[in-house]
This record gives structure tokens, C-alpha cells and sequence, in this order.
């Protein structure tokens, strides 16, 4: 799952991370998920906005998924994924220290890895790539499934 962008398009860019979200859903062995997978999105308002509105209206596994703004660490722990953007990339360590984050996938829009973030997307040639730091899957209770693992970078 590699696609090529402008690195100046937010809005695709946008487009194509909640795809790349709905598959991580995928792609993961989730423990514990009753009627809808929580993502919570820690971004600005039309970016919370566009997530919404392409993953709202899917479902995997008969499960809908709900998409919510969040905007500290204590409302990461009730969520499956939690998206930080570049933005608020400084606060992705603070989450990590601050929230339960057993059975939750910490995803970052600016690296971040080294603080603690599950997956990190990445720009490589005007290509939207992920790193996965498969050792804070393992801590979060998570299963990656061998195919995402060989999607990342």
C-alpha cells in the first residue's frame, strides 16, 4: 500500500491516511471489541472532519467504526487507534506516558517512533509511506499481521 502524492496536498494526504487507518484496522488482532473501533484524532476540526467522513461509513468485521476528536491523553486510553497529526506531534510522548494504551494503536503523522508511536507515517519521494514499531504493538497487546509488517518501511 504505497501511494504517490503532492507533499503539499493536505487534503489527499488526509484522503489516503484514513484509508491506510481503516486498514490498520485490518491488518491488527484487536482484543476486546464490542459493537464500533474508536479512533480518536487528535488534528485541527476540517481534519477530524475528513477522517470522519471516509471512515464513518465503513464497517470490518459488522463493526462500525467511530471517529472522535480528542485533545488530551486521557481520552486516548478508550480508543483502538489514536491519530496524531503533525501538528500535535509533540504531544504523542505525553500520550504514550500519560493514557492506557493497552489494545490501542498510537499513530503519528510525524515520525515519532522514537516516542513511542505504534506506526508513523512518513513521506518518501512524494510517496506516503509507515514505519511500525513493532515493539510498542507488542506492549499495546496488539497482533500485526505478517502482511502490514511487510508494507512498512
Amino acid at each position: 500500500m504505497v501511494f504517490s502524492i503532492n507533499a503539499n496536498a493536505q487534503t489527499s494526504i488526509t484522503k489516503i491516511q484514513s484509508l491506510y487507518l481503516y486498514n490498520f484496522i485490518k491488518n491488527i488482532q484487536w482484543q476486546n471489541v464490542t459493537d464500533e473501533y474508536i479512533i480518536g484524532v487528535m488534528a485541527s476540526d476540517n481534519v477530524v472532519e475528513e477522517i470522519n467522513d471516509i471512515l464513518s461509513v465503513r464497517k470490518f468485521n459488522s463493526k462500525s467504526i467511530k471517529v472522535k476528536k480528542i485533545s488530551s491523553a486521557s481520552q486516548a486510553s478508550n480508543c483502538h487507534i489514536v491519530f496524531v497529526s503533525a501538528k500535535y506531534a509533540s504531544q504523542v510522548k505525553k500520550i504514550k506516558a500519560g493514557a492506557n494504551l493497552k489494545n490501542t494503536l498510537l499513530v503519528s503523522e510525524k515520525g515519532q517512533i522514537n516516542n513511542g508511536a505504534s506506526i508513523a507515517f512518513v513521506l518518501d519521494n512524494s510517496k506516503l509511506k509507515f514505519k511500525i514499531n513493532e515493539k510498542a504493538c507488542t506492549a499495546s497487546g496488539l497482533q500485526v499481521s505478517q502482511g502490514l509488517k511487510s508494507l512498512g518501511v
